[in-house]
């Protein structure tokens, strides 16, 4: 019996030894999945930053007989040359004043034209300001 071990040995052996045997390999750290999982936790973790929570509360409401605001707002138009529109029709300072006094408007849009000198623009805000109308917008045109 020891004679047949021995003489498979070399045989078996031979076998064993090329086939279990694999080169050393360094262990090898791959980028890519590391990055993927990274970005999604990352965009994960950016939403719920951002997230504003969403509150909601149920308000009776009064109500009441008043008059319904008029929040519309009033187009001054300013062309080159200082004259005053409202709408189409052309009207002095004075009647701007009257017009808005009796109005009484929230908001007021200024359009002027890019020729206006500077002064006209200036004396309807300066009316504005002493009327007490603060919702003022300059309105221009967008370039492109």
């Amino acid at each position: 019996m020891q004679t047949t071990f021995f003489i498979y040995f070399p045989i078996i052996s031979f076998f064993i030894m090329k086939f279990s045997r694999k080169p050393f390999e360094e262990p090898k750290l791959v980028l890519v999945p590391i990055v993927d999982v990274l970005l999604a936790v990352f965009l994960f973790l950016a939403i719920l930053a951002f997230k504003e929570p969403f509150i909601s509360v149920f308000v009776q409401l009064p109500s009441g007989n008043g008059e319904k605001i008029q929040n519309l707002p009033v187009n001054i138009l300013i062309d080159a040359k200082g004259n005053i529109f409202l709408g189409k029709k052309k009207i002095s300072f004075n009647e701007l004043e009257k017009f808005l006094k009796e109005k009484n408007p929230t908001t007021v849009n200024i359009y002027a034209d890019e020729k206006t000198p500077y002064k006209y623009i200036a004396e309807v805000l300066s009316l504005l300001q002493k009327l007490k109308i603060y919702g003022v917008n300059l309105v221009m045109k967008k370039k492109g």
